[in-house]
């Protein structure tokens, strides 16, 4: 166990401020992590849509609830009737109990029939099983399509496929916040990595921080206000968290090695991430700061495999997907969290997994092509190939 500097900035070429702060321990490796639960699938009907665009909007909507998991479609004895109505667009939607409660009534007013049948399946899938739907989520991802790697999204049917970015000298290593409003990401417009911060809606982007020497590979914490990302302007590469409110910073490792690809655990107190201490990639955790004062322990994570990289925790924190090269090439892991036992996914070449918002999928990449694995089922489905060179997906959580 090291323990790690933490080191405060603000993030101005005039003024840089640094102080030593102390942090309790949120680690518990006692714990003992059970394998997930299969998810118990709750009967579902969907009546008649009424309205001029009704049929149209039940159609969405039955195709958006056949593709969701915890859901069984029936007209026989089901513990929920969802009922609608749509015109010229906009949908209605209501979700009913067997017992006559009502527990979802809402209008949906989109510009797009699609947009509103997205968001009501979703607000069904929640209602009903407790876990988001995948309907309105996005994926983002690095094609080099145009010649140049670029960051685009896509939903998680490989459809509604927008490139991002447009930079001459590329951008890689994106990340979509919460809410897919806005995405971070490292570009090479300067000569040498950088990361970004674009709004998506307005169109504006800025870069996040000011200070000199590299940064790269960011990743939203799960509150959206803050970035995990590595700078080097202290020389060596070191992980820190940036706050996108206040502008300032926070050193929360301490390594010789390079670090790369760091991850939030859901309850924004821990990262996990990759460091090559010159025996190949590792995996570590590091403490988040809440407090003032002095130390965080940085704890390596051993995960039984060698060559590990791009972690990520799953939405409620009991898994960690990532990265492994096995003897027959780069492979998908999960594994327990904090522990339990380590399986594989996917190999061949499989790569860089990142977990759908209700936990139960994981998208990656495979020589180039963007799949979609369900991991109760085990099935897989490619949804984006022909499509240049697929790297680096993360699905918005």
């Amino acid at each position: 166990m090291h323990t790690a500097r933490f080191i405060v900035l603000l993030l101005l070429a005039s003024s840089q401020a640094v102080c030593a702060l102390t942090l309790p321990s949120w680690l518990r490796f006692s714990q003992k992590s059970e394998a997930p639960a299969q998810p118990t699938l709750r009967r579902v009907s969907l009546g008649e849509f009424t309205g001029g665009t009704g049929g149209s909007a039940r159609r969405a909507v039955l195709a958006a609830l056949e593709r969701a998991s915890g859901l069984q479609l029936t007209t026989d004895r089901p513990d929920f009737l969802i009922t609608g109505s749509s015109t010229g667009g906009r949908i209605t939607g209501r979700v009913t109990a067997a017992s006559g409660k009502k527990l979802l009534d809402r209008t949906y007013a989109a510009p797009g029939l699609d947009e509103n049948a997205g968001a009501f399946a979703d607000d069904v899938i929640l209602t009903i099983t407790g876990k988001p739907g995948l309907a309105t989520s996005r994926i983002v991802f690095v094609s080099d399509r145009t010649g140049t790697p670029q960051v685009y999204l896509c939903d998680p049917e490989g459809r509604e496929v927008l490139q991002v970015t447009h930079h001459a000298h590329g951008a890689v290593s994106p990340s979509l916040n919460p809410d897919a409003t806005a995405v971070a990401y490292t570009s090479y417009k300067s000569g040498f990595p950088i990361v970004q911060w674009l709004d998506l809606g307005q169109g504006w982007e800025r870069t996040v921080t000011d200070t000199p020497g590299s940064s790269f590979g960011a990743a939203f914490s799960p509150d959206g206000q803050r970035l995990a990302l590595v700078m080097s302007f202290l020389g060596n590469p070191e992980v820190f968290v940036t706050d996108l409110s206040s502008n300032s910073a926070a050193c929360v490792s301490d390594t010789t090695g390079v670090p790369s690809s760091p991850s939030w655990h859901p309850d924004g107190k821990q990262i996990i991430f990759s460091d090559d201490r010159g025996d190949g990639p590792r995996l570590y955790i590091t403490e988040v700061p809440e407090s003032s004062q002095a130390q965080a322990s940085l704890v390596r994570w051993r995960t039984g495999h060698a060559f590990c990289t791009d972690p990520e925790f799953s939405p409620d924190g009991q898994q960690v997907a990532y990265t492994a090269q096995l003897r027959s090439g780069q492979a998908v892991i999960v594994k327990g969290w904090p522990s339990g036992p380590a399986r594989v996914i996917q190999a061949g070449g499989a790569a860089h997994p990142s977990w759908s918002p209700d936990g139960r999928q994981l998208c990656y990449v495979q020589h180039g092509i963007l799949y979609i694995h369900h991991l109760s089922t085990g099935q897989r489905r490619a949804i984006l190939e022909k499509h240049g060179r697929i790297s680096e997906p993360r699905w918005m959580k």
